[in-house]
């Protein structure tokens, strides 16, 4: 693939903000708007070694997660770290992270690495995100009451474009008019991802409606909330206290 190709794929992928940085011979600073909480942008590099294209963070991320303090060669850290490398498929080559590149597939692996990096940049808060996670338990059953059966589907992915689930919606409302993809955010790992997610449905030219639960809004880092609001139309900032409100929302697009 020539370079300008490789920087389409990267955009078509991810997002329109992705930038390629030549620096030295067959390597390139993959430029994003993705960060730390603390505000840092995720290193990315894509390099060629010998005939393959791979992608590296240079030791940048786990480097990163040491300023907290935490340990991350024993115990839960470490085996949540193992977990997620094995998992997107990369290496870790003393604190390196690598992704090779699949063939062509420039554009998935890149969503793939980012997706990973925000993982692991969020393990720091693994005892909040133990408790968290029953919000989504909470997302799915409040939703299985609010949609009739008929008219929802959960964990979404498009059987034919996306067969590996790499693009997944939450919850699926099979509207009428037009569907609406529901998505429950937790935190700001989730709401990156799920800012990707839309990005790559956009580029598939069908149409839909964006709907987010957030389980605290308020919580949310507001670069990334901004970013995620280009893209995402109704949005409630938690679901205690919308409940009566989704309902209502849920019916009115039921009856169009």
């Amino acid at each position: 693939m020539e370079l300008t190709e490789v920087q389409k794929n990267f955009k078509e992928k991810v997002c329109d903000e992705i930038r390629l940085i030549p620096e030295g011979l067959s390597r390139y600073v993959v430029s994003h708007p993705f960060t730390f909480d603390d505000g840092d942008h995720y290193i990315i590099v894509l390099k060629k070694i010998g005939e393959n294209w791979l992608l590296t963070d240079e030791g940048h991320t786990i480097m990163h997660l040491s300023y907290e303090d935490l340990d991350l060669k024993h115990g839960g850290y470490k085996e949540i770290i193992d977990n997620i490398v094995s998992a997107f498929g990369l290496d870790n080559r003393q604190g390196e992270l690598i992704l090779p590149v699949p063939e062509t597939r420039f554009g998935d692996a890149l969503f793939s690495f980012i997706q990973a990096l925000v993982k692991l940049s969020d393990i720091k808060y693994l005892q909040r995100e133990r408790i968290r996670s029953l919000f989504m338990e909470e997302f799915k059953g409040f939703l299985g009451e609010a949609i009739p059966q008929q008219y929802r589907q959960f964990d979404y992915a498009h059987p034919e474009r996306d067969p590996k689930r790499v693009y997944t919606v939450d919850c699926l409302l099979k509207a009428p008019k037009r569907p609406v993809f529901i998505f429950g955010i937790i935190n700001d790992s989730k709401c990156q991802t799920v800012t990707n997610i839309i990005y790559w449905w956009e580029k598939q030219g069908d149409h839909f409606d964006i709907t987010a639960i957030f389980e605290n809004q308020e919580e949310i880092n507001r670069k990334v909330l901004a970013r995620f609001s280009d893209v995402c139309g109704r949005q409630f900032s938690n679901l205690p206290t919308n409940r009566d409100r989704i309902k209502g929302y849920i019916g009115e697009v039921l009856a169009k």
